[in-house]
């Protein structure tokens, strides 16, 4: 009888156990590392800036010009900007309390514009998770987006997987500077961004179940935030065409596209016979897009004429913001022509890049957002990226260009971890 294991039969085991790389190498890897940082960025604004109080990252506002009144609010809930108007996570809480109560005050709230209530995915999904429990609700809204970061960089590395690459680029995903406003302060882009990258990934499954799940996650995101529709309409133009040269049959792929719309237009026809008034999308329209590229290139003037050389200022930060989203760009757009991306991809990567000269001063003069607006351009960005073949865009050029995003989310991150 032999006891001990030969030397050839350790080398054996040796070569057989994976190494770390292959064990990091799956999709879900990437949405824990996302999930645990972001909850070390929630605990260090919570007991930094919030003093422990989590309602202060709805932000609510009760200046002059705020829209909410401090004694209607439901117990326990404090105002984080008593001097000024408050931020956007004030009107998703305002909906979680009651996603079916569309009238213009409730709550102590005030609605500013009508296409508030057309955005009511997340809030809605807020009320589910918090089982209509008001005291529940500022927790709902924060796991959510917790949760959703997470499910981004998973989806991520599924992106990654399928295109040869290793799944830990998923957390590029979830590394955008913006998702700092949008988990400090309530409001719906990872919900949104996390329902636009699954659409697209199931919808390259091609299969019937596939582009169900597709419909439904697009159709979501339409109704979290409208700018998703882009990726729809993407798919649209091309299934259009390829309809009309005859190389496809309409089909269950059309749902994606199809869909997302109608139920878009059912709830934006909901809200204006509702609530009345301006139709949402031209209200939305009105305040939000301008003259293309008017805006952008007014802000970038701005910012110039006004560098801070002494310290890192507000307009310092915005245009490292606007110089890091530049590099994901324009890697996004020098391999457009080589990478493997579907048609589809491509061209939503062209729409979103395009919207950003559409978008007014509203947006690109904050330099209270960090961006969180601009994120789609960066996330399409990089599925072009991990889908270009290595003979073009090796590792270490791959690796140079998403770690441009760290610098400026370290700083936007330490920034609202200190201040509001």
């Amino acid at each position: 009888m032999q006891l001990t294991s030969r030397s050839d039969e350790r080398r054996s085991i040796r070569r057989t156990a994976p190494s770390l790389r292959a064990r990091l190498n799956h999709p879900a890897v990437p949405g824990v590392i996302a999930f645990l940082g972001w909850l070390g960025f929630v605990l260090a604004r919570l007991e930094v800036w919030a003093k422990g109080h989590l309602t202060l990252f709805i932000l609510l506002g009760s200046g002059r010009t705020g829209y909410t009144h401090a004694r209607q609010l439901p117990p326990g809930v404090m105002i984080a900007d008593p001097g000024a108007a408050g931020y956007d996570g004030q009107f998703y809480y305002r909906l979680a309390l009651d996603p079916f109560d569309w009238a213009k005050t409730a709550f102590g709230i005030t609605m500013d514009q009508s296409y508030r209530y057309t955005r009511i995915g997340y809030p809605f999904l807020a009320w589910l998770v918090s089982l209509g429990q008001h005291q529940f609700v500022p927790v709902a809204l924060v796991a959510i987006n917790l949760v959703c970061v997470a499910a981004m960089a998973v989806l991520g590395g599924m992106f990654a997987r399928e295109s040869g690459r290793h799944a830990l680029w998923g957390l590029a995903f979830a590394a955008y500077f913006g998702l700092v406003i949008s988990v400090g302060r309530d409001t719906a882009e990872p919900l949104a961004e996390a329902c636009m990258l699954g659409g697209l990934l199931a919808y390259r499954r091609g299969r019937t179940p596939m582009y169900v799940l597709a419909t439904a996650l697009f159709a979501w995101g339409a109704i979290t935030r409208e700018t998703v529709l882009l990726a729809p309409a993407a798919i649209a133009v091309t299934r259009v065409i390829a309809i009309g040269r005859g190389q496809v049959r309409p089909g269950l792929a059309d749902l994606a596209w199809v869909v997302p719309a109608c139920v878009y237009g059912i709830v934006e026809l909901a809200v204006h016979f509702v609530v009345k008034g301006e139709f949402p999308l031209l209200a939305n329209s009105n305040r939000n897009l301008t003259a293309p590229f008017t805006a952008m290139i007014d802000a970038f003037k701005f910012d110039i004429r006004h560098i801070n050389t002494a310290h890192l200022s507000p307009v310092d930060i915005s245009l490292l913001e606007y110089a890091t989203l530049g590099v994901f760009i324009v890697a996004g757009l020098a391999v457009l022509l080589v990478t493997t991306a579907p048609a589809h991809e491509r061209l939503a990567f062209v729409f979103f890049v395009l919207q950003l000269g559409l978008l007014s001063s509203q947006i690109w003069t904050s330099t209270f957002g960090e961006g969180r607006s601009l994120i789609e351009p960066y996330l399409m960005a990089l599925i072009m990226l991990l889908a270009t073949p290595r003979q073009y865009l090796s590792w270490r050029y791959l690796g140079l260009i998403t770690a441009c995003a760290l610098p400026v989310l370290a700083v936007v991150a330490r920034r609202r971890i200190l201040y509001m």
